[in-house]
């Protein structure tokens, strides 16, 4: 999982920011330009959500410096 990339989104249910992994650049790449959801998953609440437009820029924006 060393090639994953951290981004973080608030969870719906406790409103906590978590941290999350699980995607490499290119597939958070690739679905930013797909427009297709970016699952997001808090382990204490055991929810489960796409990342929220807000969100998505501020990845898209994130990822645009990384390069």
């Amino acid at each position: 999982m060393s090639d994953s990339t951290l981004f973080s989104s608030e969870c719906p249910t406790c409103k906590q920011e978590r941290l999350l992994t699980g995607y490499t650049r290119e597939e958070l790449a690739e679905l930013l330009r797909a427009g297709a959801d970016i699952e997001a998953y808090c382990s204490s609440c055991e929810e489960h959500w796409p990342i929220s437009t807000e969100e998505r820029a501020d990845l898209a924006r994130e990822l645009g410096r990384k390069r």
